[in-house]
This record gives structure tokens, sequence and C-alpha cells, in this order.
């Protein structure tokens, strides 16, 4: 069955150019983690040692969806490189939400299993995530030995969080959308 998300795929280069700056968060954010013995994590059940131990995968996942979206919409790398940059100038604050600099919307990146339909995620957000008049991205990121694909499902406001939370499981609490509610991204064809 084909899909009707666009997905960008991610070469070895810039595969290394999300690694590296997730090492940089990880070489910032782990020993904090270690030393005030706090995930920082906005996933109430998490423990410092699942923390830990997911940190580095959890920040490559993130980096690689940012990079993905932020090469679909803008048809470059470039807005993706110029916030890390910024953002690592006070790596405590982070992006605020700002994934693509000047743009409110935060994209939330999802590491889905090989085989998997993307079709059966959902968008996730946190209560203390949210924010007023801001749009949220569910990007899910597959990689494939030195290739990550960057699935690119879709988009919903914060408004349209509302009455939508988890009542259990390990969402409990969150706003959850399944991809059926998620506005689709235009299919973007850049020639540069």
């Amino acid at each position: 069955m084909p899909h009707d998300y666009p997905t960008v795929s991610l070469e070895s280069g810039l595969v290394e150019l999300a690694n590296k700056k997730a090492e940089e968060l990880v070489d910032h954010f782990m020993p904090k983690i270690i030393r005030r013995n706090k995930t920082g994590s906005t996933i109430p059940e998490q423990t410092v040692e699942d923390r830990v131990r997911r940190l580095y995968y959890d920040q490559l996942t993130g980096q690689l969806s940012q990079l993905g979206i932020t090469i679909y919409m803008t048809g470059t790398d470039q807005m993706y490189r110029i916030q890390r940059w910024h953002c690592m100038k006070n790596p405590d604050k982070g992006d605020d939400g700002y994934d693509i600099p000047g743009l409110r919307m935060d994209v939330k990146g999802t590491r889905i299993r090989r085989g998997k339909d993307p079709r059966e995620y959902s968008l996730v957000i946190r209560p203390r995530e949210r924010k007023d008049d801001w749009t949220y991205a569910l990007v899910l990121v597959e990689l494939l030995d030195d290739t990550a694909l960057c699935h690119i499902m879709g988009w919903a406001t914060d408004v349209e969080l509302e009455g939508n939370i988890a009542p259990s499981g390990i969402f409990k609490g969150a706003h959850v959308l399944s991809y059926d509610r998620l506005h689709p991204l235009p299919k973007l064809i850049w020639d540069l």
C-alpha cells in the first residue's frame, strides 16, 4: 500500500552531521543528569538509569528528525546548522520549541522499528511541552545502515490537542493524536 506522507532520505554525510550534534548534546547533558540524579526528561516514568542508557539514541533521533523536516521545508540543511549553532550557545535553554528558526513548530521525532508501518504511530505531546498558538509535527526516523529515512507524518495545532489525553499506558496524561488525525504536509519539491 503506497504511503501518503513525504519521506526525506538522509545520506551518510547528513547522518554524520546529526550524529555530531547529538554527541554535543550528550556531552553537555550526561554529566548534569548523573550529578543531579535527575532525568531532565518530560517522560514522568523515566528513571535516571533509563535516561542515561537512552540519552544518545534519543538525541540522535531528535537531531535526525529536525534535520529531515528542515531539509524538507527549506530545501537545504543551512537553517538546521544555524539553529543548532544558536542552541549550543546556551544548551540548557534549548530551542524553546523553534526547531526551525522563527517558525512556531516543535518537531517530535520518534525512532521506528524496521518493517513497522509508520501510520501506526501517534503524535505525543506532554502537557509541559505545549504552547499557545504552536504547531507540532511528527517525524519518524528509520535507520538503515548509513542512511536515515525521515517520514514526515503530519502536523497539528495546539488547539487540536484539547481533549485528546491518554487515560492510561505509557502516554498517560499526554496529548495523543493518531496519524489519521494529523494534517499532511504539502508535497514540496525543491529544485535547488
